[in-house]
């Protein structure tokens, strides 16, 4: 199976895009008047954070970090604020965004590659971009943690950043940091106490395979041996011996952790955590029901799992409860809701499976909204997330994202720059029922 991650060399290539016409924007401005797109630029990760107070907000990342409060004031059960274009806030206290200086010939500042959050905290993995002679680009570095709550602000994790530093320094330059691999990723469950972040720095699969195949999962990260075990965080007071017990490297039992060198994702069920070798993962939990399936994308197929019986699968070629089929393309994202499951791939845009209680078809169907028109070949949907998962995919209050980006230059790839970024479907009053995805 061709397994595609988050790579630093994917991240890179923010910098180096051309314009020409795109007949797919076209297609989708026949149909609707489309937004100024607000939220441009690549958008990895948004994330739920609740204050103290149980009021709740979505976080996200394009380079810089923005949020927006989702929950009413006069019912924070209720996460139908702010559906509406142009409502998210730039976080201006998070750490500065980069700046070019042609006099120095250098960047500054810091570049957000990804989001994660857990209970307390909203985490942030930053870079700075540095122009590489050998490879004539501009390549992600010097990687930082830094993590976020409403009494403190944002703080460097240092914890973290000794051990970011360290696994740099043993990576090859002219490799152009395309033998690493740093994973930030989290729960991101609907209830916040289920709410659990890690960060696996090493293994993976990076581009070069013998720098994954020189590490060993572990907890020793002063040695010379790179270890790369995963750190659940904590905040400031994070503890890197904190490191989730060694997996069997993939899905394994489901009733144990499967946390290895590949770990990309975690779900909450069960009241525990499952570790995956997979990006796309999720479960039906909301505010107010817990998880009655976990649903993961390999490959091209989406299997699903009861959560009652997790215990009787003992491995991904088992028999699963079931499995859904019909993507082109390799699924990298996938967001939940109350009848539906939306599936982002690689190139090959978004799918549509149906459910009835949480249980998937069998088959991908077709969208009842403009979905198709927006996700769609030669696009990445990089990100896809619901906000309130006990709503249909079109009820009244619905809120979903999506994040697109493609490969190569426009001209290339036959794509526009003009639709990278974030797209957002309403149904709201507040909006006049929008019903139509459009650009954020």
């Amino acid at each position: 199976m061709k397994k595609i991650f988050l790579s630093i060399s994917i991240a890179a290539a923010v910098f180096g895009f051309t314009s020409c016409y795109d007949a797919i924007f076209y297609n989708i401005r026949k149909e609707l008047p489309l937004e100024d797109g607000v939220i441009n630029g690549y958008t990895n990760s948004i994330v739920r954070y609740q204050e103290p107070d149980e009021t709740e907000f979505l976080y996200l990342q394009n380079g810089n970090v923005y949020y927006k409060q989702i929950s009413e004031d006069d019912d924070k059960t209720k996460l139908t604020k702010n559906q509406d274009h142009d409502k998210w806030t730039k976080d201006s206290s998070a750490p500065e965004g980069i700046s070019y200086s042609y006099f120095d010939q250098e960047f500054s500042g810091t570049y957000s590659c990804k989001l994660a959050s857990d209970s307390n905290y909203v985490y942030l993995l930053g870079a700075t971009p540095e122009y590489d002679e050998s490879s004539s680009r501009n390549i992600l570095k010097n990687f930082k943690l830094y993590c976020y709550s409403k009494a403190n602000g944002w703080k460097s994790v240092e914890q973290i950043n000794t051990i970011l530093k360290q696994y740099e320094s043993t990576l090859d330059d002219d490799k152009y940091m395309m033998d690493s691999s740093i994973q930030l990723f989290c729960t991101n469950a609907p209830q916040n106490e289920h709410r659990k972040a890690y960060i696996r720095i090493g293994g993976g699969s990076p581009y070069y395979s013998w720098m994954s195949d020189k590490q060993t999962y572990g907890s020793d990260f002063t040695s010379e041996v790179i270890n790369c075990g995963i750190i659940e965080l904590n905040g400031t007071d994070t503890d890197i011996a904190n490191v989730v017990p060694l997996g069997d490297g993939k899905i394994g039992t489901l009733e144990k952790t499967g946390a290895g060198k590949d770990t990309t994702s975690a779900v909450y069920a069960n009241n525990t955590v499952y570790f995956l070798d997979y990006l796309a993962s999720s479960t039906n939990e909301t505010k107010n029901k817990e998880a009655d399936y976990i649903y993961l994308g390999n490959g091209k197929t989406l299997y699903w799992f009861e959560t009652a019986s997790v215990s009787s699968v003992t491995a991904l070629d088992a028999e699963p409860v079931g499995k859904s089929t019909g993507c082109a393309a390799d699924i990298l994202s996938m967001c939940v809701t109350n009848d539906s499951i939306i599936l982002g791939t690689y190139e090959e845009g978004a799918y549509h499976v149906k459910t009835d209680s949480g249980k998937p078809e069998t088959s991908t169907s077709d969208f009842t909204t403009n979905a198709a028109s927006v996700m769609y070949n030669p696009y990445i949907v990089r990100m896809l997330f619901c906000t309130d998962p006990s709503l249909g995919e079109t009820a009244d209050g619905s809120a979903l994202y999506s994040a697109l980006q493609f490969r190569y230059t426009e001209s290339s790839a036959s794509a526009s720059y003009k639709n990278v970024g974030l797209w957002s479907y309403y149904n709201s009053k507040e909006n006049g029922h929008r019903n139509n995805w459009n650009k954020e």
